[in-house]
């Protein structure tokens, strides 16, 4: 806030000099002793009224600065000031009028304009308020303060690339000030280009080492870029800096997660919520990090339970019953929300639902939380009968969206990974709530009505570990569509290498050390066999070094271990299969896209069935594939199977060739019998919902 002084001559004078100089209380005493002489002295009143301010009494404040107004109404500059206290008070209206008036007396004052503009930033205003800060630069087109504010707003509305440009011009005006290459950074980091957003950050920790949050934004950057254990680095700099920041503990806690440190990676999210106890996000991090290596599935389930009840369940309160017409004859609306829709597993297992539904019975809705759409984007929006953005909405907007819509059956396909909106869902803006495919777990929302899964993920007795009621569908709950861009399978490499090369590339969270035990007995008892390891985490030296030598403490040499390179496109990911015999599954968090893509590259899947979904998918991919066979019951049926598929190279090479055309033909890839499957479920649940209306 920016107060203006008017300079009078004897003690008014050496009043400002000591304010000026940070000496506030001598500057009230001095001001003290000119009331005393001419009470109605306006300036001083006003000078009083802005050392209070300063020092926290704002009731004090704004009587004194009210009298000034009263002493000397043609001191415009005091409503200014009235204003500045106003807002800060929380009385925007009140503050709204005076920068107004103000204003209508001196239409021109940049500094005047541009409190009126934050004003209306905090109040959500942000067209009136970018008006504004765009009309201070035509005044002064070298305004910093006007070009910064409007390169922030402009972010905060989405608009990166014009955001973008305000940064540059403020820059290229010579302000090397730390907002503008931090907001520049923040704007890159937002358009996925995690390169350039690190050389800001990196910029900015040269000017002000000791800047906590551009430590904070350069380890967001680097985890992007799979750089994990530089970005665990800048993070934990962060920290240091400033141990109370919630959000550097969660991704302090993802630094950890994909590294494979999950208890680590468990401690940190804890952290965060120590620090902020409604860190939903955070708390849904601690849920995803828990379904990787724990075994006491109650235990994991109890703490979803108490995810609902800090972040969800009080919405309940809020449950609008809505107008619906609740008949069951009429076609059902069925609405998909999820962030994924775009090159994502999850988009594998949507697209032949959405290709197959029956349009004459269901009218198909999609709720769209992707920032960024691309091809596939465009794809899937093809296939609905109504696509919704809300990419740039809240939750409650979303809620109250999806209640307009009219949706009948609203089905979430991301629980408790990245950017869920499960909070929608806890405002029950439809009237029965389905969660389906992207997370193998209960969300543990009593929002939540239905879980869709089947009797191979889920068998009876899953229920105790469940808020929802479980609906299985016949013959398997996935169906997968996979990539245009997947080449034909290669030869089998044994053929080339002399050796089988057993491989994974799944999360690497999924390669705990008891999995890396397991494998290295497989390659104990297959001398001259290889691993094929390949996940971007992969990409960073002393992540490598780490897991070469866990596989050295289990009797294996590193130069059995390849780790191949991240690609850059599904093809080139794919293609990758050409130097994989046998893939190895991992447990207790089986692979879900990357055991269909194995299979759909030729390529035979190990597989060991747990106790939970999430140990359990595989079995349920390989029921689906017609692969039985390949399915072990423990650790050692597991090593046997490996090692009974390495022993014949001739079946191998006749999987290699046939296995893609026996999948396209199996009940795994059969979209219409699966969407059909899906569509009685939504049959039989709505009629029960217009009956319990009824």
């Amino acid at each position: 806030m920016l107060i203006r002084f008017c300079r009078r001559p004897g003690l008014f004078s050496e009043a400002v000099n000591h304010y000026q100089a940070g000496r506030l209380d001598a500057a009230r005493v001095v001001c003290k002793s000119i009331l005393a002489q001419q009470a109605e002295h306006a300036h001083a009143l006003h000078l009083t009224g802005v050392i209070a301010m300063q020092q926290g009494d704002l009731n004090e404040a704004e009587r004194l600065i009210r009298r000034a107004l009263q002493a000397s109404p043609a001191e415009v500059g005091f409503l200014n000031t009235l204003g500045s206290l106003l807002r800060r008070q929380g009385r925007m209206h009140e503050a709204r009028v005076c920068f107004e008036q103000y204003l209508e007396l001196v239409p021109k004052d940049a500094e005047v304009t541009c409190n009126l503009a934050n004003l209306l930033k905090s109040e959500g205003e942000l067209e009136q308020a970018a008006r504004l800060y765009r009309q201070v630069l035509t005044w002064n087109p070298q305004h910093l303060n006007a070009r910064l504010s409007l390169a922030y707003l402009l972010r905060r509305q989405g608009a990166l690339s014009e955001s973008e440009i305000c940064f540059r011009e403020g820059l290229s005006q010579g302000a090397m000030m730390p907002q503008f290459i931090f907001g520049l950074g923040l704007v890159l980091a937002g358009q996925q280009r995690h390169e350039e957003a690190e050389q800001c950050f990196r910029q900015l920790l040269c000017i002000e080492p000791m800047n906590a949050d551009a430590n904070f934004h350069l380890g967001n950057a680097l985890h992007v870029r799979g750089l994990i254990s530089e970005a665990e680095h800048h993070h934990r700099r962060c920290l240091e800096l400033n141990p109370d920041y919630p959000e550097a503990w969660n991704n302090l806690g993802n630094d950890l997660r994909d590294q494979g440190r999950l208890d680590e990676a468990r401690y940190a999210y804890r952290k965060a919520l120590h620090l902020k106890p409604d860190y939903m996000r955070a708390h849904s991090n601690l849920l995803f990090s828990m379904l990787y290596d724990m075994a006491d599935s109650q235990a994991v389930y109890e703490e979803h339970l108490q995810w609902d009840n800090m972040h969800a369940a009080g919405f309940q309160a809020l449950y609008k019953g809505g107008s619906h017409d609740a008949g069951p004859e009429r076609k059902i609306r069925i609405g998909y929300m999820s962030p994924d829709f775009r090159e994502h597993s999850v988009a594998y297992f949507i697209e032949p639902i959405l290709v197959a539904h029956d349009h004459s019975c269901f009218e198909i809705y999609c709720f769209s939380d992707v920032s960024r759409p691309d091809a596939v984007t465009a794809r899937l929006k093809g296939y609905t009968d109504k696509w919704l953005d809300i990419s740039t909405c809240s939750d409650e907007a979303v809620a109250e969206t999806v209640r307009q819509e009219g949706i009948d059956i609203l089905v979430d396909l991301a629980g408790h990974t990245s950017h869920h909106r499960l909070m929608v869902f806890a405002r029950k803006p439809a009237p029965v709530q389905v969660t389906y495919i992207g997370y193998p777990a209960s969300t543990g929302m009593t929002a939540m009505d239905y879980r869709l899964t089947d009797e191979w993920a889920d068998p009876i007795g899953q229920e105790r570990c469940h808020s929802e009621k479980l609906l299985r569908l016949p013959g398997g709950f996935l169906c997968y569509t996979p990539s245009a861009d997947a080449p034909q399978p290669a030869p089998l490499p044994y053929a080339k290498n002399g050796h089988i090369s057993f491989g994974c590339f799944n999360h690497l969270s999924k390669v705990t050390p008891e999995v890396v035990e397991v494998w290295s007995q497989v390659l104990q008892q297959l001398p001259g066999s290889h691993l094929v390891l390949k996940h971007i985490s992969l990409q960073d030296a002393k992540v490598r070094e780490r897991y070469l030598q866990m596989f050295e403490e289990n009797g294996v040499a590193g130069d059995r271990i390849n780790i191949l390179d991240w690609s850059a496109s599904v093809g080139e990911h794919l293609s990758c299969y050409s130097q994989v015999d046998i893939a190895l599954d991992t447990f207790p968090y089986n692979g879900t896209t990357t055991t269909c893509e194995a299979l759909w590259m030729g390529v035979p899947v190990v597989c060991l069935k747990g106790k939970t979904h999430a140990g359990r998918v595989g079995l349920s991919l390989l029921e689906s594939a017609g692969r039985q066979e390949w399915i072990a019951g423990n650790k050692q049926e597991y090593i046997s199977l490996a090692l009974q598929l390495a022993a014949d190279p001739e079946k191998l090479i006749e999987l290699r060739a046939r296995l893609r055309q026996a999948l396209a033909a199996s009940s795994l890839c059969d979209r219409s019998a699966t969407t059909h499957a899906l569509e009685d479920v939504y049959r039989s649940i709505w009629p029960e919902f217009c009956e319990s209306e009824a």
